[in-house]
């Protein structure tokens, strides 16, 4: 056998194993994708608990959209939107039990995936509404035809992103129900999901006095005594946050979630004042994004209204002081402590915690909130203490596959 042959089998034997090994990894990723219940990252935790002493903790964070908000324009902002809850709620007598149904959204139907029919299969007592793009733009221009400054806002975004994050808490917002991004997989039905069996919900019966929640939300990020390597690792702006790719809303018009849709308007307007001119949709980066109309404003608009809603003795405010005593985040430049919700109460969560609407100061309505752990709708990921998507405590679980971090052509074309 000459040299060139031996060469040459050696080459196609090498060339071989490559692609077995090759169609190997592919066939592995395929079964894990299709079936969320073969998770490589079960239970395994790419973070590892430091000690509470080695680095100091954030439980509070201000974004810097509110160093200098315009309060006056949130204020006329939210009167508006008060007054559109009157008005539709006088034409249902009051009643803001929500309806159940299941809410998406996607250019149009041909987004549909698999995930998304199993979601709204598992769900047959649930109504299932896919809201396109057009059919989006007549809901906010039509429901909201009072306040046209949200539909102008809304139309103006150059990138879906923006676009699908307030359209999501209009919805909820206006009509109640649940949410889901369309790679969300049902670990099972919304009914048979223990933490929100043990959340009361309002009745058709007696919508005044049952279920004093208007909405549901779940952590997605809890790692407060995360090093600044661990967080420029992970990218993130910081170190807690709430889900907002699964969202439940029992009733309709959640005061947190108007002061949430108040804040993604305030802070669209401030950017454009800062970022005018043709080059300014260039401008959207991902920190803006999520501190615009993403989890970040989100979760800071939920802890600010707990904040002016409950009072100094709730168990929420004693938590958030009693944490910082050794942290003095929460202590002015004269020495004063200010009495506030921060992260510190939802911070390790092993089942639901909840503030009843009942609890708020009188004249300061928030509405009623549950925040669900981890465990319930954010496994699959490497930090947090996230469980595996086979998790026992697993009900929703996110595929993280609608990755809204685009490149040029995204940025250029929206």
């Amino acid at each position: 056998m000459g040299l060139g042959r031996i060469i040459n089998s050696l080459f196609t034997y090498v060339s071989t194993r490559r692609l077995t090994v090759l169609a190997l990894v592919i066939l592995a990723w395929l079964l894990c994708s299709l079936h969320p219940s073969l998770d490589l990252y079960a239970n395994q935790q790419a973070l590892k608990e430091p000690r509470e002493d080695e680095y100091k903790a954030r439980f509070l964070y201000t974004s810097s959209f509110r160093r200098n908000p315009d309060l006056e324009y949130e204020r006329r902002l939210a009167n508006a939107l008060q007054e559109l809850e009157r008005a539709v709620l006088e034409r249902h007598k009051g009643n803001s039990v929500a309806e159940d149904r299941i809410w998406q959204i996607a250019k149009d139907a041909s987004q549909r995936g698999p995930d998304s029919i199993y979601l709204q299969e598992r769900n047959p007592g649930w109504a299932y509404t896919l809201v396109s793009d057009a059919e989006a733009s007549k809901f906010v221009a039509d429901k909201f035809s009072a306040i046209p400054e949200i539909a102008q806002v809304y139309e103006s975004y150059p990138y879906h992103v923006l676009r699908a994050d307030l359209l999501r808490y209009l919805l909820l917002y206006y009509y109640g129900g649940f949410y889901a991004d369309m790679d969300i997989y049902p670990a099972r039905p919304i009914n048979e999901c223990p933490a929100l069996q043990s959340i009361p919900k309002p009745t058709v019966d007696d919508p005044m006095h049952s279920g004093n929640v208007s909405l549901v939300v779940g952590v997605e990020l809890d790692e407060p005594y995360a090093s600044p390597k661990t967080m420029r690792f992970w990218h993130w702006t910081r170190s807690y946050g709430l889900i907002q790719y699964t969202m439940y809303a029992p009733r309709r018009f959640s005061p947190l979630l108007r002061e949430i849709i108040v804040r993604c308007l305030s802070h669209s307007r401030q950017y454009n004042q800062q970022h005018g001119g043709i080059l300014g949709r260039f401008s959207y980066n991902k920190n803006a994004i999520l501190g615009i109309t993403g989890p970040d404003v989100l979760t800071d608009a939920i802890l600010d209204a707990l904040s002016s809603s409950l009072p100094a003795s709730h168990p929420f405010v004693q938590k958030s002081v009693g944490v910082d005593q050794d942290i003095g985040d929460l202590i002015s430049s004269e020495g004063k402590i200010q009495r506030r919700v921060t992260w510190a109460p939802f911070h390790d969560l092993s089942e639901p915690i909840c503030a009843d609407a009942t609890e708020s100061i009188p004249g300061t309505p928030m509405g009623g909130l549950c925040v669900v752990p981890i465990s319930v709708w954010g496994n699959g990921q490497r930090h947090s203490k996230a469980e595996g998507f086979n998790s026992p405590h697993a009900c929703l679980n996110h595929r993280f596959g609608g990755s809204w971090k685009k490149g040029w052509r995204e940025r250029l074309f929206g």
